[in-house]
């Protein structure tokens, strides 16, 4: 199960993962050996991993946007995978409504997602329409759930 503590813990591993056993058992008010124990067992369960998450803009990804695709319907889970298997794509998920899959890219430029278009989308036969959407600001980003109490699985 997971409870308050483990909550509590998760979200200051988001602020650093890197962050110390003594610290995050000072933060958190509790000793030690319970950190090391929590964090142990909600990463032996598989309930989180601890990854380094790379800063796209430092990088030189300047442009992110979304493209929804309209996919011959006997061929969405092969343009998926395909699309999961480039670099430039952050997010691919096959959806319900108008569009059959949702991909997030980031680029260095227009040209370049350009380029990715031409190169890649265009030449799928399997993809029939698409429609991108260029972000202009971001406003929140990341994969914080803890707050949505009505989310279970």
């Amino acid at each position: 199960m997971y409870d308050e503590l483990d909550r509590r813990l998760i979200e200051e591993l988001q602020k650093n993962g890197r962050e110390s056993y003594t610290n995050l058992a000072n933060t958190l008010g509790v000793v030690e050996g319970t950190v090391r124990k929590r964090l142990k067992s909600l990463l032996d369960r598989g309930i989180i991993k601890i990854v380094a998450i790379p800063n796209l803009l430092r990088l030189g990804y300047n442009l992110m946007s979304i493209m929804a695709l309209d996919v011959r319907i006997g061929d969405i889970r092969k343009v998926g995978n395909h699309l999961a298997e480039k670099p430039n794509i952050l997010y691919v998920a096959s959806v319900t409504g108008r569009y059959d899959i949702i991909a997030m890219i980031v680029a260095r430029s227009t040209q370049e997602l350009n380029e990715f278009i031409e190169d890649e989308i265009s030449t799928m036969p399997s993809v029939l329409k698409t429609e991108t959407f260029v972000t202009l600001d971001i406003v929140k980003a990341g994969a914080s759930l803890l707050a949505v109490n009505s989310y279970s699985k």
